[in-house]
């Protein structure tokens, strides 16, 4: 029964919408209820003995492990934590029958360690923010109200006095915040192009990295909250669009609060096992925590072509937004004769319905993204980001306009569908790393004609095997002539040189590949550099490359320029 993380709780999460400390706990399916119940006793004695009192306390069960959560101050969530790892540490000497006692000198521990973290300067601003209206967003070192161009940052041990600041001059910014499986971070690009056109000077941060004004000022994975509050508390910006992924949510909760308009994408499975998520459920109430950062006027935009997403949704009380591929959808229909907002496709037009009015945005194959709308995913991910522009009141023009000079390419969209053509060859660059994302990009390069075709592709280490099964099996659909499996070294986590790549093969030749039609590489560079020789006039390449990015980019650029 040892404790598998601990962690604050800054924003509203799966949990609670209130900061507080969190732990996981890997205990038996037996024995969870017990240690539920003894914890609860603990971090109680724990609490009174600190002199902080009744405090809330919620618990989670899943398969082999606990979550433990108490409410707490946000300016002293660090002690908060190693007070809930004390009182589980009582717990535990409690369930194994080594007495039930609070030492005097760990309460002593968290007492100086809570009077070292005390800060009330952030507490007086937090309110501050309150009273006025503006958004706060909290980091290590830095704390700040409102947003974008009216954005006030301050060191935490530099606080203003409140009553000091001209609130007059603090305000906020519209924010959109963006999740899902799959989508996420190419609508945060449609968004941003939309924003811009509009001339709302966006902020976005994403698993691209952090961008301003379509620029970008950061690179990496920018989809964790930090990222968020970086983009938000940037003053060059009118407007913002985050994505927010999963690891997030589950570790520290939302980023920010009262924001304009949150979509969800799509669930599929993926990343189980991780923070209690251990289904498709699980992750799609993951998912729908966006909306616990919904301003009263707020609007859930949500994927009516996503089973699971629907069935959740049947009973939130937010203002939702459906979209959807096909507009005679019963949900589609349904909310659109109650006036509810929606988007969808009809004959070979996107149309937005709004009142029972219907509005025809553009053609399909009049956004380049769609691939002359062939490219059914990224159909979804327009409709998408059509329904959120709508939610900030954007004009059809502006979003037409946007829309229609968003194409495919690397720099556009890096690693999402990229198209490159040299003497006959055509090449597929895209960073699908689960099945139901390489399924969507299968299903579009499918309809393509090639005389043979080859997949690249690797898997992080940190995927189970049945996972590497399911994207092994959406990879067979494709039906390749050849494949080319990479080990990922950055990403063995916890796996040995060689494992992956071997059981990925193995799983492709119990799906009817042969094995002298597979060949394993070190890396994805040297396995591009291979697939480039191989190909010839006719030939399809799909290269899954999820590492070395921009060295597999420049070479597939040098081949097709040469």
């Amino acid at each position: 029964m040892e404790i598998l993380n601990s962690r604050r709780i800054t924003g509203p999460s799966l949990f609670t919408e209130f900061p507080g400390a969190m732990l996981e706990v890997q205990v038996s399916n037996t024995l969870q209820d017990e240690a539920i119940q003894v914890w609860e006793g603990s971090v109680r004695r724990y609490l009174n003995a600190v002199g902080w009192g009744p405090s809330a306390t919620l618990t989670r069960k899943y398969n082999n492990g606990i979550s433990l959560y108490f409410n707490a101050p946000i300016d002293v969530l660090y002690a908060a934590c190693e007070l809930n790892e004390a009182a589980w540490q009582l717990a535990l000497s409690e369930m194994n029958n080594e007495g039930s006692v609070i030492f005097p000198q760990e309460v002593n521990r968290l007492k100086k360690e809570i009077e070292e973290e005390l800060n009330p300067n952030i507490l007086a601003l937090k309110k501050g923010s309150i009273e006025n209206k503006v958004r706060f967003l909290q980091s290590d070192d830095i704390v700040s109200v409102g947003t974008g161009e009216g954005s006030q940052s301050f060191a935490v041990d530099k606080i203003s006095n409140p009553a000091e600041i001209d609130w007059n001059e603090v305000s906020d910014i519209p924010v959109i915040l963006i999740t899902g499986t799959n989508g996420k971070s190419t609508t945060v690009r449609l968004m941003e192009t939309i924003l811009a056109e509009a001339e709302l000077n966006p902020g976005a941060s994403s698993t691209d990295g952090l961008r301003i004004n379509l620029e970008t000022v950061e690179a990496g994975d920018y989809s964790g909250p930090e990222g968020a509050r970086a983009t938000l508390r940037t003053r060059g910006i009118s407007s913002a669009v985050l994505e927010v992924a999963r690891g997030g949510i589950l570790r520290r909760g939302l980023p920010v609060e009262n924001v304009q308009a949150a979509i969800i994408t799509n669930v599929a499975e993926d990343h189980f096992g991780e923070w209690g998520v251990n289904s498709l459920p699980d992750m799609i109430e993951t998912k729908f925590v966006v909306r616990k950062s919904l301003s009263e006027e707020g609007m859930l935009v949500v994927n009516a072509d996503d089973a699971g997403c629907m069935k959740f949704a049947e009973s939130l009380s937010e203002t939702l937004c459906w979209f959807s591929l096909d507009g005679s959808n019963p949900v589609i229909q349904k909310h659109c004769e109650a006036g509810g907002r929606a988007c969808y496709v009809e004959g070979s037009q996107f149309i937005y319905s709004e009142k029972s009015k219907k509005e025809i945005i553009a053609g399909v194959k009049d956004f380049p993204i769609t691939v002359s709308g062939m490219a059914r995913h990224n159909i979804l991910n327009c409709l998408g980001a059509i329904l959120l522009a709508k939610a900030l009141d954007i004009h059809t023009a502006a979003i037409r306009k946007a829309l229609s000079n968003f194409g495919g390419s690397y720099n556009e969209n890096p690693g999402r569908g990229n198209f490159f053509e040299k003497d006959g060859i055509t090449i597929v660059f895209d960073f699908a790393h689960n099945p139901h994302g390489l399924n969507a990009i299968i299903d579009l390069v499918s309809q393509f004609d090639a005389k043979r075709k080859l997949i690249l592709m690797g898997q992080a280490g940190d995927r189970s095997d049945d996972d590497i099964f399911g994207l092994v099996k959406a990879a067979s659909n494709f039906n390749p002539d050849k494949v080319i499996v990479c080990e990922i070294i950055t990403y063995l986590r916890g796996r040995e040189v060689g494992e992956i790549p071997e059981l990925i093969k193995s799983c492709f030749m119990q799906h009817g590949i042969e094995e002298n039609s597979i060949e394993l590489r070190g890396d994805m560079l040297s396995g591009v550099n291979s697939a480039l020789e191989w190909a010839e006039s006719g030939d399809l390449l799909l290269l899954l490359a999820l590492d070395q990015q921009e060295e597999c980019i420049e070479v597939i650029q040098t081949f097709c320029a040469d």
